[in-house]
This record gives structure tokens, C-alpha cells and sequence, in this order.
């Protein structure tokens, strides 16, 4: 068995803390990989775009935050792959997923992560099953309980 275990967090500020408790758990620098954005290099978004359109702002441009963290390591067996998901859950992971037989030259790739993580959350979206918002029928339209 190979996976490799990739971890969102809801802050980069968390990056010494999942490092810290990967560590204890006996994981290597080499077996993990935190991915950090430079913050100061974001790229930047125009904002408020309706109130430009409408003359109520004029035209500025704000950095987005990138403060989401997102962390891979490659684990070998079951006993691994749990240790990681408790280190993970110490650390308020806010999602988990599980590669199997991906190579940790492909989890260097941020990128190729991001897109991977991408189709497997829309194919979550896609399994749901259909839920039913009304108990009537939308064809039914008006019936004899309406009075003029």
C-alpha cells in the first residue's frame, strides 16, 4: 500500500504546528511536503465591481489572502496512514483525502494537487443523491382552494 495523504487547513500560520506534530508521530522532512504561498507576492484582484460600474468606488485593487495550507505525505502502510490522520485532526484539518499510488515527485506539483483535489471534490458533489424540496408537484399550479 502507498498513498499519500493530502490535509487542507485553514491557515498557513498553522504550518510549525502540523510539522511539529507529523514529527512526533516519526515522519522525516522527506516524507511530507507543506506547501506555503508567498503572501506578499499574491496576486491581485480588482474589487467591488457593481459599485465601480454604478461611480459609488473608484477602481482600487486589494491582495487576495491566500491563507489557506494544504499538506501531503506519503505513507507505506495502515499504521501510517491513521498516525497522519490523527496528527492531521490535532491540528483542526478541514478535509482529508487519500491518493493511492501517488508518487511524491507528483505531490512536489502544488498544482497537480490542486486539480486532483479539485475533481475528486466535484465528483463527491456529483455522487449525492437527488433530495426533494417540495412535497407537491411543481405542475400542479393552482387548485380549487383559491378564491377570488
Amino acid at each position: 500500500m502507498n498513498y499519500t495523504v493530502v490535509g487542507l487547513f485553514p491557515s498557513q500560520d498553522q504550518a510549525k504546528d502540523v510539522s511539529a506534530s507529523l514529527e512526533e508521530f516519526g515522519f522525516e522532512d522527506q516524507d511530507y511536503i507543506i506547501y506555503r504561498t508567498d503572501r506578499e507576492n499574491a496576486p491581485e484582484v480588482k474589487r467591488n465591481f457593481w459599485k465601480r460600474l454604478f461611480g459609488q468606488e473608484t477602481l482600487y485593487t486589494e491582495k487576495i489572502e491566500q491563507d489557506k495550507l494544504i499538506t501531503s505525505v506519503v505513507v507505506q502502510n495502515e499504521e501510517e496512514l491513521d498516525q497522519v490522520k490523527k496528527s492531521f485532526e490535532r491540528n483542526d484539518v478541514v478535509k482529508i483525502y487519500e491518493f493511492q499510488d501517488m508518487t511524491l515527485e507528483e505531490a512536489k506539483d502544488l498544482n497537480y494537487i490542486k486539480k486532483i483535489v479539485e475533481l475528486r471534490a466535484k465528483s463527491h458533489i456529483y455522487a449525492m443523491p437527488e433530495i426533494a424540496v417540495s412535497s407537491g408537484a411543481i405542475s400542479e399550479g393552482i387548485n380549487a382552494e383559491v378564491k377570488a
